[in-house]
């Protein structure tokens, strides 16, 4: 054998040998783990202390009806919104499309609809006029229990409105939160459907 083969041999043996740059090679391939992760976790803490503080703002904001400092008007969502806005320290930025402010004649009508027979199982109810697959027709749409006697299907018994004295509202925030790194949740193309909502009794005033 050659000593130049041995020198080859031997340089070889001391490459496969050597560990110096291991570390480097390791951080490499675990930083880009670590950092999505670190990165998910500040974005999940800040999403959840938004709403925390859209849960708290809009007990607090729900006073303006509550309390009747405000009354029927076009600026009452408005006021809301503004006072949402106003506590997300500018993270978030509200329309009166997001929030919903419905009245309900008490606690057991919130968020309750009218309860129908679902005869093409598509999981809501089918308007009128409506042909079923036997053959029935139904003028109305598909059956439900009158509850309210209006006579029209009432898929929530809540009327809009700030309500009067005494009256049961409720109030509603739905919004999208958009993650500032979007493409780590591409599922959901970086954003995450958020909602708040309180119910309360009007006091007298």
């Amino acid at each position: 054998m050659t000593i130049r083969k041995l020198l080859k041999r031997k340089v070889a043996r001391d490459f496969a040998r050597d560990k110096s740059g291991t570390t480097a090679v390791e951080l490499a391939m675990v930083a880009p783990v670590i950092i999505t992760v670190m990165v998910g976790v500040i974005e999940l803490s800040v999403a959840m202390f938004i709403n925390t503080v859209v849960e708290g703002s809009l007990k607090d904001a729900s006073r303006l009806g509550l309390t009747g400092q405000i009354q029927e008007g076009s600026s009452n969502t408005q006021a809301l919104v503004d006072m949402l806005n106003e506590a997300s320290i500018g993270l978030l930025d509200l329309t009166t499309d997001d929030v919903t402010i419905l009245v309900y004649e008490n606690f057991a009508y919130v968020g309750q609809g009218e309860e129908y027979t679902d005869l093409d199982g598509n999981g809501e109810w089918t308007p009128g006029p409506y042909t079923h697959s036997d053959g029935t027709e139904y003028p109305d749409g598909e059956p439900w229990v009158e509850v309210n006697g209006n006579g029209v299907y009432d898929e929530d018994f809540g009327v809009a409105g700030m309500g009067a004295q005494g009256d049961i509202v409720l109030y509603t925030v739905e919004y999208n939160w958009n993650f500032l790194s979007g493409q780590m949740i591409p599922i959901l193309e970086g954003i995450i459907p958020m909602r708040a909502s309180i119910v309360v009794r009007n006091e007298p005033y």
